[in-house]
């Protein structure tokens, strides 16, 4: 799994690519890491370039989040498709998280 961060005003997005598994969970957590250890509290995950994701993969997101609404902060998801926003439809996670057709719209949800 390969991620980019960026930040777009006060949201960071974090766009993880590849499969997401629990081979290479410790290189999500620490993106996540870094991004909260900096004060970040709005963050935009874009799940466009993700082809899979298991349960610790789904785990990190949920922890992220209820760390984030601990700090007034928000994880809004992005771009989900095929297989991964079927994993948050029939987990029900996707009535946790906020979701947008695209990371523009993320962002600006916001505001």
């Amino acid at each position: 799994m390969e991620y980019e961060v960026q930040k777009q005003g006060e949201v960071v997005v974090l766009a993880p690519a590849g499969e997401i598994d629990a081979s290479n969970i410790p290189e999500l957590q620490g993106a996540f890491s870094q991004i909260l250890q900096k004060g970040n509290t709005k963050i935009v995950v874009d799940m466009s370039s993700v082809s899979y994701m298991d349960s610790s993969a789904l785990g990190v997101l949920v922890n992220s989040l209820k760390l984030l609404r601990r700090e007034q902060g928000s994880l809004k998801l992005a771009n989900l498709n095929g297989n991964v926003e079927r994993i948050f439809k029939l987990t029900r996670l996707i009535n946790f998280f906020e979701a947008y057709p695209s990371t523009e719209q993320a962002i600006l949800s916001f505001n």
